[in-house]
């Protein structure tokens, strides 16, 4: 059972959807998607490669990761959004 802290401050959370996922920038806008990403809530950048940037998101329903997926796939400066694994965890309070 993971122990870490939610990305979301300030909220109860009782089943936490999780996903992770690739984002891969229009060539040359790496930093300015990193930045943006950074921005969102839910959102946590673990790192850049070649590859794209690979994303954490956390929300309160699958239905809301979906809708922020969709929001961030359908940025200008994004070619692909790959998702990588979703899961949905039990927050120990």
């Amino acid at each position: 059972m993971s122990l870490r802290r939610p990305v979301l401050q300030n909220q109860e959370v009782k089943h936490l959807p999780i996903s992770g996922a690739v984002v891969v920038p229009v060539p040359g806008r790496e930093e300015e998607v990193e930045r943006s990403l950074r921005s969102l809530p839910g959102v946590e950048v673990k790192g850049r490669g070649a590859k794209g940037i690979a994303v954490v998101m956390e929300g309160r329903t699958t239905k809301e990761l979906k809708k922020l997926s969709e929001r961030i796939e359908n940025w200008e400066d994004v070619v692909d959004f790959q998702l990588v694994y979703l899961n949905v965890e039990d927050e120990v309070e």
